[in-house]
């Protein structure tokens, strides 16, 4: 073990029991670059009564997510959410966490993976002749639609459903009021009837009610290609099956990771392009060049480097996920400092992909900087938006050719003029959407 330096890393002084909550604010993304800048890749602060540690070199993060995994479980963050995930992938830990990631595993093979690419392309055309040229439209609320009937297509097997919007508003509801209890110094149990938890539980009832609908009609019909009928026909290696509850949990996890994270990378992607159009020009050249007016496939994909490169520098400047975090759950060391058990250990993409040691000119949209192999070249944890180790997300592949595929087919046939007046500004809550929406206007290609 390294020796050891004395007392905490460098960090603020928190104050009373809030500690540095009012420091952390809102906008918690620049309170972490601010901590990382001034203090350096080891830095400590508190929020209320847990001590948290900010790292970001690669390697100390590497460590935690890779090396000294098995001694650290998800952090009160993560597990402010389980009313609203469960036990589902991003919640669970320890063998049943295993065990569950090899019974869906199966489900996200390649082959799996690219029968969903013609549904993406269908849904998408079918958004392209609903839209008019002139058209105010708010580019979030757009994607963020088709990606939840995407979604709700690969996942449950449903076409449009006069149930999205009501699923869609209450996880929203849900996940604004569970990211909320984040910034409060004690919280209250959710069965204590608060307004906030009144509205909470009632989201809460309304999605599990649907959820738990389109489950048991599922169960009680021939199973299809959607990965709901991929999970309820896996078994453990005794035999078993999901229960009701784990399919919901699972359920509930997937499609919240499935649409949100990849409608915010397309929604930054545009407001990037909206502001670089040098960019935008060498991207439509490529659509040109490539497909010629038709809508993006799987088959496309290698073909369109560029594109990629748009999606994985829009990740790097909006990663849809800000931050990671561990909690030890024994004595460790880190960095030359000890980690006490309880002590929670985050990590950034926000702050990594900023690093200009690793990306000069940081705040700049480079998609160019993709092109030459800069990903082989990076340590792994210098960019990392789907996180890393074994809880690398079960759907990157997925949430990969989605974007690229929707960017393109999209963006042949319309771009769009942000509004003059837009005033553009993130909300850190589990993702990472524009905290006003996205205001513009559709012009035809």
């Amino acid at each position: 073990m390294a020796t050891l330096q004395k007392g905490l890393p460098p960090g603020p002084k928190g104050k009373g029991i809030s500690g540095n909550l009012a420091e952390i604010g809102p906008r918690r993304v620049d309170f972490f670059l601010n901590l990382a800048q001034t203090y350096g890749p080891v830095a400590s602060f508190r929020a209320g009564w847990w001590r948290l540690y900010l790292i970001s070199d690669p390697d100390l993060i590497q460590q935690v997510l890779v090396t000294d995994a098995r001694f650290y479980r998800k952090h009160f963050g993560a597990r402010n959410f389980k009313p609203l995930l469960g036990n589902g992938l991003v919640t669970s830990e320890g063998d049943f966490w295993l065990a569950q990631r090899r019974l869906l595993q199966p489900a996200f093979l390649k082959a799996k993976i690219l029968s969903y690419a013609p549904v993406m392309t269908e849904f998408a055309e079918a958004m392209l002749t609903e839209w008019k040229p002139g058209q105010s439209v708010d580019i979030s609320l757009e994607f963020s639609a088709l990606t939840s009937a995407i979604a709700l297509k690969t996942l449950f097997g449903l076409d449009e459903h006069v149930d999205r919007k009501e699923i869609d508003a209450s996880l929203r509801t849900a996940v604004e009021l569970l990211g909320n209890r984040l910034d409060m110094p004690m919280q209250f149990p959710i069965w204590l009837p608060t307004p906030a938890n009144i509205r909470l539980n009632r989201a809460l009832r309304e999605l599990f009610r649907l959820v738990d609908g389109f489950i048991a009609a599922k169960e009680a019909a021939p199973l299809g290609n959607d990965l709901l009928s991929t999970m309820i026909a896996a078994q453990h290696e005794d035999g078993t099956r999901m229960s009701m509850q784990q399919l919901r949990d699972e359920a509930m996890t997937l499609y919240l990771a499935g649409h949100e994270t990849t409608a915010l990378s397309l929604t930054w992607s545009w407001y990037l392009l909206s502001q670089n159009p040098g960019v935008e020009k060498t991207l439509t050249e490529e659509w040109r060049r490539v497909l010629g007016g038709r809508a993006a496939e799987a088959d496309d994909i290698a073909a369109l480097p560029y594109t990629a490169a748009v999606i994985n520098e829009a990740m790097r400047l909006y990663p849809p996920v800000y931050v990671i975090g561990r909690e030890a759950t024994s004595d460790l060391e880190l960095g030359g400092y000890r980690v006490k058990k309880g002590y929670t250990i985050l990590m950034s993409q926000w702050v990594s992909h900023r690093d200009p040691k690793y990306f000069p000119e940081p705040e700049r949209f480079l998609p160019e900087r993709w092109l030459d192999g800069l990903a082989t070249r990076l340590p792994k944890f210098a960019y990392y938006p789907f996180g890393g180790g074994q809880r690398l997300c079960i759907g990157v592949h997925f949430a990969l050719m989605e974007a690229i595929i929707l960017l393109a087919t999209v963006g042949q046939k319309y771009r769009f003029t942000l509004d003059p007046d837009a005033v553009i500004d993130v909300m850190p809550q589990i993702t990472m959407p524009p905290k006003y929406g996205m205001p513009a206007t559709l012009e035809r290609r």
